[in-house]
């Protein structure tokens, strides 16, 4: 029976099918979180926690940081990296450009709808950016997440220091908590997170969070999605290594089920929150993403029509970066585009004219944005049939 890592069936050479699979199931997520067209009617299940807890909507971007780190496994020890300078070119390149793509979006998501007003003045734009642009997001916490990440891991070299650098990071995220304000760690508008978020990248172009200036894709979280994605690369450690299927599994399922509990034990001390990527959210996400990976090769092994069931995730796994950019892009300018009335968002205006009369709000709100999600797997098949893999 063929390991994890060898049972391939994916179009581009040398890819991972469990890997593939879970990275598609959380890019797919987070594709349809972001599309949905009212979240004060969609399913709780879709919506963020505002600030404590964990929702499905909560551990989708966490899982594909995870999956980030899991494929950095697959890289690190590549030709591209042996070499000290092609390591750093690489490393700038890929970071720099995912930065990049998300100051670009987030200049969209002021722009576009400045643009569309009737009365739009191109020479307000660029002030307009520069005032209350923001800075930070998914895409920027991935680029810093794997340039720490990555760094780390050519400097600790053994899966023993990773884990240590994985741990460390954990502590000093809780640590700066606790002295930042002993008496209440995690309040909203009074912890160290948003301290930073004021002076990085200032309050003007931070989220806004409850009316709190706080971003949750800020600096200070780096350090908990860091020890996500390094753990992460362990995962894929294991993956790469070969050991056969139930050897990784059980490896897997063994890892994942002693980060939950350490996880956790943690909570009684540490909130478990998204925004502030807190150390027992990283370990409780972490250790769910290595069971479901241990899951995932144990039915794709075992089951080989399961692999059928889920090749619409195999093909947005093989580019996820791709497709989560440009769903948000084109969900960027929808939102921004005015319906014929004048009154509301033409993506809005979509969702109360196709499906919203086939249910209760609820079930149509969450049935739109999955169609939305759907509408793009010709485009994600297409790629993976032809082994394109687009590299951002």
């Amino acid at each position: 029976m063929e390991s994890f890592s060898s049972s391939r069936h994916s179009c581009a050479a040398g890819r991972n099918i469990v890997l593939d699979v879970f990275r598609g199931l959380a890019v797919v997520v987070m594709i349809i979180v972001d599309a949905v067209p009212d979240y004060a009617a969609v399913y709780p299940v879709l919506v963020h926690t505002p600030w404590e807890g964990i929702s499905v909507a909560d551990t989708a971007f966490p899982s594909f940081v995870f999956a980030m780190g899991a494929a950095a496994a697959f890289s690190r020890n590549g030709p591209e990296t042996a070499h000290r300078s092609g390591f750093w070119w690489g490393l700038l390149r890929r970071c720099g450009g995912l930065f990049l793509l998300g100051l670009l979006l987030n200049a969209l998501s002021v722009a576009v709808p400045m643009v569309c007003q009737p009365d739009f003045d191109s020479d307000a734009l660029l002030p307009a950016l520069l005032a209350r642009g923001r800075v930070f997001g998914v895409l920027q916490r991935l680029a810093l997440t794997y340039a720490l990440g990555m760094m780390i891991a050519r400097v600790a070299k053994t899966e023993a220091r990773i884990f240590v650098a994985a741990a460390a990071l954990l502590l000093v995220s809780s640590a700066g908590y606790h002295l930042y304000n002993p008496e209440a760690p995690f309040a909203a508008g009074e912890n160290i997170s948003q301290a930073v978020d004021l002076i990085v990248p200032g309050a003007a172009h931070a989220y806004e969070n409850n009316g709190l200036p706080f971003d949750p894709d800020g600096l200070y979280g780096t350090l908990g999605a860091t020890a996500s994605m390094l753990l992460g690369l362990m995962a894929g450690q294991v993956l790469r290594a070969r050991f056969g299927p139930w050897q990784e599994g059980m490896l897997l399922a063994f890892g994942g089920g002693a980060l939950m509990g350490v996880g956790w034990l943690w909570r009684g001390w540490d909130l478990v929150s998204k925004p502030l990527w807190t150390s027992p959210f990283a370990l409780l996400n972490a250790g769910a993403d290595m069971l479901l990976l241990a899951v995932l090769g144990w039915l794709l092994c075992l089951l080989p029509f399961f692999g059928a069931l889920l090749r619409p995730f195999r093909a947005f796994g093989q580019n996820p970066l791709f497709f989560f950019f440009v769903t948000n892009l084109g969900l960027t300018i929808l939102w921004a585009i005015p319906d014929p009335t004048g009154e509301e968002s033409l993506y809005n205006w979509i969702w109360q004219r196709t499906v919203m009369d086939l249910g209760d709000p609820a079930f149509t709100a969450t049935l739109f944005a999955v169609l939305w999600a759907a509408l793009w797997w010709p485009a994600a098949e297409f790629l993976y049939r032809r082994g394109i893999v687009i590299k951002i």
